[in-house]
């Protein structure tokens, strides 16, 4: 029987030839859902035979990772934020470039003096962007919400596996319906934001895999966008904050929406790519309050 090691490397080879871009990362990853250990421990195991039924499990998932099946969804698990969360088929994957204002969120939620900071992650998917914020701000009490029953699941087995299920609640909810009255310093929102004529160009590996409802958002990919701003207002504080993935597309008619509400648009959060991937949009503290910008 082959080594661990061995089969990573056979891994890494085959995955280089169908032209992956990160052959010997995937094959860690398939690796660790084989042996069922976390990614970073794959190297414990190098010098262990890995015996035929897990053998002819990595097979299986190898060919459906041909197929195009997310290596997210087959990994079981994806790190984000420097955490493991894990991961399913029917939820929304993550993408690095969220990550870069949900930095820039923490660093705020962490400025603040309030001893009980609530915060909201609307749409929440698996949990990753209000679990990171919780995690890594230990006064944080988080609300999440999604209207898929998979999502809010998911959610909950995150935040137990990071620890901090005891300052979360999730909510099966389309958007704030099933909110109690409650106001939050931070609303927190990857919404979905593609226009219904991008959808052909979407990659396969997105088309076909990642569920519709979680990235199509109507005609100009805006309509949760709106719902979120009109709808969230009336649950945050006053001077509280939003913190809005979206296309970098939109951030002008981001801001004509803001304009028409109790809301004022503060400024946008470049991606890794130096993008305007997400707003922060706050709300006024008064009806007579003087825009800045």
């Amino acid at each position: 029987m082959p080594s661990v090691k061995e089969v990573w490397q056979g891994l890494v080879k085959d995955l280089k030839e169908h032209s992956f871009s990160s052959p010997a990362r995937e094959a860690r990853l398939l690796l660790a859902s084989v042996l069922e250990v976390e990614p970073s421990r794959v190297y414990l195991f190098w010098d262990e035979e890995l015996p035929p039924p897990k053998l002819t499990h990595l097979h299986d998932i190898f060919k459906k990772r041909l197929q195009g099946v997310p290596i997210q969804y087959l990994a079981g698990e994806w790190e984000f934020f420097s955490l493991p969360f894990r991961l399913r088929k029917g939820v929304f994957i993550p993408r690095l470039d969220t990550e870069s204002w949900v930095e820039e969120a923490i660093v705020y939620l962490r400025s603040l003096p309030e001893e009980k900071i609530m915060v909201c992650d609307m749409g929440c998917g698996s949990g990753v962007i209000g679990i990171s914020c919780a995690f890594w701000v230990e006064n944080l009490y988080l609300y999440g919400a999604d209207i898929s029953p998979k999502a809010v699941e998911l959610s909950k087995e995150n935040a137990h596996l990071l620890g901090v299920e005891k300052r979360s609640v999730f909510l099966l909810s389309d958007l704030f319906s099933a909110f109690p009255p409650v106001k939050f310093d931070v609303i927190l929102s990857n919404p979905p934001y593609v226009r219904e004529e991008d959808w052909d160009s979407l990659s396969p590996e997105i088309r076909l895999y990642e569920p519709r409802e979680a990235l199509l958002a109507g005609e100009e990919g805006l309509d949760m966008i709106e719902r979120v701003l009109k709808e969230g207002e009336s649950f945050l504080k006053e001077g509280g904050l939003f913190f809005l993935e979206h296309d970098p597309e939109q951030k002008e008619a981001i801001q004509k929406l803001a304009d028409t509400l109790f809301l004022e648009y503060l400024r946008s959060i470049p991606d890794l790519s130096g993008r305007e991937r997400a707003s922060v949009i706050r709300k006024r503290r008064s009806k007579n309050e003087t825009a800045y910008r």
